[in-house]
């Protein structure tokens, strides 16, 4: 361990960027090493000097500067010393210092090895030799899945793409030898899980659909060589979903090889996960019937579905995600007169204006480059039946008023055409949103919303429907155990029903089905217990959530309460507002002069601006 007094600082050089930093240098310096860091603005590669001690933080004048809102201007101090091991030190950050997953104490410097992950706020670093192929850590699904929902908030932040995989090969294969092949396909800013026997999950940082297939492809032949016999599936942000539970599920290898056969047979939608046609039979457990709903928070609804679903009437779902919002519009479409006809479905959210509108309303030979043919739309096609709009409040202010039109005239005009085709459709539409508030602040159409309102469904969270959770819960174990081949279904503990009723589920239906497919997948004999369930998930923040959702059973906190761990978009919160107050502290203690404010802050005064912008601060004006 090297001694904090003794080091020396050293500066490190330029910081290495982009995709091709991989080779810079290596083969001159082969073992020499450095810092992969992941960030809000990407990926970049530093190195590492021979000895020295190095500064990493936001501050310009940090020897690793990472310009992030979550990491401390001094975050940490990282020690080298020839023959030794490194280490780092927080130094009293703010977001804090973690090390193989665990918290540092501000001051107490802690070993670092190649392959190790540290994160600094919301920054992953990671220490790797360069000219070498060190093995990868693999990660737990837990820390995997709050990797996920930080990398949601970055992209919808920066307005970026990226992918999941999920990886499920044969059991008989050797497993090193899988593990071999994924971290030598993958590349080393690419993060690999473990999910299960036999089964992985990978975050593709930065990466478009086309560019995830091109991975696929190249990682079922390379773990094909291997015996592995691979099956994969992938969910792309935000095209498949924009939650972390909804793209674990929609990457599931089965989903992928149901939607891809979908796809197959619904020849008028071009757009792979941009729109679909629907199966006609309800999934188990997502929706069930009428008969045998359960007399609680669902049982209104159902009831009200039976009524409504025979008429015409427009219908607005409502509700958090993964509380099962298009399967209540399946069961609208299935209960009424035109569940013989189509059952289409559009993601608001998945596409861009352009394709948006050419997905609905179709398009005329020429209409736009590409445009080789002429293309019914989406309405056109489900002539007769019904079409579902999820995310509907993420509609484009442009295509909000032609969808109107559309519900007045009940005519659709192609994307560059004269001709008006009359349709008959039914509409459904969804949104976790609050409209009324998007309409209050002119994001959304208030006709629109009116005509889109004939009913209005509000589906409850699942910690509101909790008499639901154990029949919920049977129904995805069996199903995942159909999914497996291991029959008969491994039954749930009476312990672990518990847990279940007592968890808020924020992630509601979509994550307990999650759950439970993962605790049957490690369940190899005997019930499902609690070490198959997911410990720190279902524990980092308990009991905050159950203060929160239930306060009548909340218990009384001790004299002495532990403070519950913060997750990733609480935390991050947090952390910006602490950003805020600073800087708006230091431009009134320094009569709004610019300069002076970020010499106090200690970062450059164009990043004072760029966080400004980020925070929607005015800036001063110059005095006259």
């Amino acid at each position: 361990m090297p001694s904090i007094e003794g080091a020396r600082p050293a500066r490190s050089g330029a910081a290495e960027s982009g995709a091709d930093a991989r080779v810079n240098g290596d083969e001159a310096e082969p073992g020499r090493l450095r810092l992969v860091i992941i960030g809000e603005s990407g990926v970049v590669m530093h190195a590492l000097p021979e000895a020295g001690e190095l500064t990493i933080g936001s501050a310009a004048l940090c020897d690793v500067r990472i310009e992030d809102p979550s990491v401390s201007p001094r975050h940490a101090r990282l020690f080298i010393q020839p023959g030794a091991a490194l280490a780092v030190v927080d130094l009293q950050s703010e977001g804090g210092t973690r090390v193989r997953e665990l918290l540092l104490a501000p001051g107490e410097p802690t070993e670092v090895a190649p392959g190790d992950l540290l994160q600094l706020g919301n920054a992953l670093i990671m220490v790797e030799k360069r000219g070498t192929s060190s093995p990868r850590r693999l990660l737990t699904h837990d820390y995997f899945e709050l990797r996920i929902e930080e990398e949601c908030h970055r992209a919808e932040r920066h307005q970026s793409e990226f992918t999941v995989l999920r990886v499920r090969c044969d059991r008989a294969a050797q497993k090193g030898l899988v593990e071999q092949v994924l971290a030598s396909t993958l590349r080393l800013f690419d993060v690999i899980a473990s999910y299960g026997p036999g089964e992985y999950e990978v975050l593709l940082a930065d990466t478009s659909p086309k560019a995830a297939e091109t991975v696929v492809a190249r990682l079922e032949a390379n773990l094909g060589k291997c015996g592995a016999r691979p099956r994969m599936g992938l969910a792309c942000y935000p095209r498949d979903s924009r939650s972390a539970d909804g793209l674990v599920l929609q990457a599931r290898p089965a989903a992928a090889e149901s939607a891809k056969a979908l796809l197959t047979a619904a020849s008028t939608v071009p757009t792979p996960g941009s729109a679909r046609e629907a199966s006609t039979a309800l999934p188990a457990g997502d929706a069930p019937a009428a008969s045998a709903a359960p007399e609680g928070a669902m049982a209104g609804i159902y009831r009200m579905l039976d009524r409504v679903a025979p008429s015409d009437i427009n219908v607005l779902i409502l509700g958090e995600t993964g509380v099962g919002k298009e399967r209540t519009a399946e069961a609208v479409h299935q209960r009424s007169r035109r569940k013989d006809k189509p059952f289409l479905c559009l993601n608001c959210a998945a596409l861009t204006e352009t394709l948006l509108e050419s997905e609905l309303f179709g398009h005329e030979k020429g209409a736009f480059t590409g445009a080789q043919s002429a293309k019914e739309g989406l309405l056109e096609s489900a002539d007769g039946g019904t079409v579902f709009l999820d995310e509907v409040g993420d509609l484009p202010a442009s295509i909000q008023v032609k969808l109107l039109r559309v519900l007045e005239e009940r005519k659709v005009r192609r994307v560059g055409g004269l001709k008006a085709y009359s349709i008959d459709v039914r509409f459904v539409a969804a949104t976790n949103k609050d409209l009324e508030a998007d309409v209050a602040r002119g994001s959304f159409r208030q006709d629109l919303f009116f005509r889109l309102n004939g009913i209005a469904f509000v589906v409850p969270p699942l910690r509101e429907r909790t008499a639901e959770i154990p029949g919920l819960a049977e129904r995805f174990a069996a199903d995942a155990a159909r999914r497996f081949g291991r029959l008969p279904a491994p039954r749930l503990s009476r312990e672990v029903l518990e847990l279940l009723c007592e968890y808020p589920w924020p992630g509601n239906i979509r994550e307990l089905r999650n759950l439970i497919e993962r605790a049957v997948l490690l369940c190899e004999s005997g019930p499902i217990t609690a070490e198959h369930l997911p410990e720190r998930k279902m524990s980092a923040q308990f009991a905050r959530r159950v203060a929160e959702t239930h306060p009548a059973a909340a218990r009384p906190a001790p004299a002495e309460p532990l403070r519950p761990a913060r997750g990733p978009v609480e935390l991050r919160q947090e952390l910006q507002a602490c950003e805020r107050q600073r800087i708006l502290d230091a431009l009134a203690a320094c009569a709004g002069n610019q300069t002076e404010a970020a010499r106090v802050l200690q970062i450059s005064r164009r990043t004072l601006v760029k966080r400004l912008t980020e925070f929607q601060i005015p800036r001063p004006r110059k005095r006259g």
